[in-house]
C-alpha cells in the first residue's frame, strides 16, 4: 500500500482557530480523490503552523466536510482524533484521510509544545512533524528533544547548512524519518535545482534508508502516481527499491512510531480505554480442537 503524508492545507488552516471556507476544501477533497485514483491507500492532510502548538490549531478540523469514499480519522464535529490503527488495513477502493501537524520552529522552547504528555493537543494529530529554521534546531529535533515522527526540512530554499550523517542517524536510531517534498521540483528551472540539492544531501545524510516520500500537493494538478515517484528517485540515485519503500514500509513505519508516541508508555505497554458502565465484554473465541 501506498502512502503520501503531506497533501498541504491552505495556509489559514495554520493560524489558530483558523478555518477553510468552502471552495477551499473542495480543492483538498479533490486532491484526496486524485490520489485514490492514483493507487494511494492512506494520505494525511498536513497543517502547517509557526512556532507553539495550541488546541486553538484543532478548531480547523471542526469545518472539514465528508470525502468521497474516504474514512477520516477524526470526528468533524469535535474534532477529536478517532479510534482505530492509522497504519491498518483500508477497505478496497477506499481511502484513509489522516490528520498530520507541521510544526516550523525556529525557537527550541516552541518545541516542547509538540510533547503529548504536557500538551494533549499534540496526541490529536496522527502523525507530527517539525520543520527546522536552523541547524541548532535540526540537532534538536534528531536528538529527541520533542515528540516528533518526523523532520520536514524547506526543500524548496537553500538551508544554510548541512545535514550530517552523524546528526541524522541519531534520529533514525530513534524511528523518525526525514522527508523529501517533491512538490518544489514541480515548480520552476530555479527550484528544480535547488530540490535536487537538498534531496541529495537528505540522500547522503541518510544512505537512503528511513526516507519518505511525499508530495506537497496543494491541488490535485500537484501529485504523481507512486510509480513516477519512484523514477525520479533515479535522480537521485536511488534504486527503485528505496524509493518503492520510501512510499510504502517508511511511511508505515513513521504511521507506527506515532502509535506509540500517542497509545503506549514509553513504546512498550499499550493503553486502550476501558469499556463504560453496561458495555458486554468481547466475547474471547473457543480454541479449535480436533474431532474426536
Amino acid at each position: 500500500m501506498f502512502y503520501d503524508l503531506n497533501i498541504a492545507l491552505p495556509d489559514a488552516a495554520g493560524r489558530p482557530n483558523g478555518r477553510l471556507s468552502g471552495p477551499e476544501w473542495a480543492h483538498v477533497a479533490q486532491t484526496v480523490e486524485q490520489a485514490r485514483a492514483f493507487g494511494y491507500g492512506v494520505v494525511a492532510l498536513n497543517q502547517t503552523i509557526q512556532g507553539r502548538l495550541t488546541a486553538e490549531h484543532l478548531a480547523v478540523w471542526k469545518s472539514a466536510p465528508a470525502f468521497k469514499d474516504a474514512d477520516l480519522g477524526w470526528d468533524t464535529a469535535t474534532g477529536v482524533r478517532a479510534g482505530g490503527d492509522a497504519a491498518g488495513r483500508v477497505r478496497r477502493g477506499r481511502i484513509r484521510v489522516l490528520r498530520r501537524l507541521t510544526a516550523v520552529i525556529a525557537e527550541p522552547a516552541q518545541g516542547h509544545s509538540l510533547a503529548c504528555g504536557s500538551n494533549a493537543t499534540a496526541g490529536e494529530y496522527d502523525i507530527v512533524a517539525v520543520q527546522p529554521a536552523s541547524e541548532k534546531i535540526l540537532a534538536a529535533a534528531c536528538g529527541g528533544a520533542w515528540d516528533v515522527d518526523m523532520v520536514a526540512l524547506d526543500m524548496g530554499r537553500r538551508w544554510g547548512f548541512v545535514a550530517k550523517h552523524k546528526l541524522v542517524s541519531q534520529a533514525l536510531a530513534q524511528g523518525i524519518v526525514l522527508e523529501i517534498s517533491y512538490q518544489p521540483a514541480l515548480a520552476g528551472p530555479q527550484a528544480r535545482q535547488q530540490w535536487v540539492c537538498n534531496a541529495a544531501g537528505i540522500v547522503r545524510a541518510t544512505r537512503g534508508k528511513s526516507t519518505v516520500w511525499t508530495s506537497g500537493a496543494r491541488q490535485a494538478l500537484d501529485l504523481r502516481s507512486p510509480y513516477d515517484i519512484a523514477n525520479l528517485g533515479e535522480v537521485l540515485q536511488l534504486n527503485s527499491d528505496l524509493s518503492k519503500r520510501a512510499l510504502s514500509t517508511n511511511a508505515r513505519a513513521a504511521l507506527l512510531h506515532a502509535f506509540t508516541r500517542t497509545s503506549t508508555l514509553r513504546a512498550v505497554v499499550a493503553t486502550r480505554p476501558l469499556p463504560a458502565d453496561g458495555d458486554a465484554e468481547p466475547k474471547s473465541k473457543k480454541p479449535k480442537t480436533d474431532a474426536q
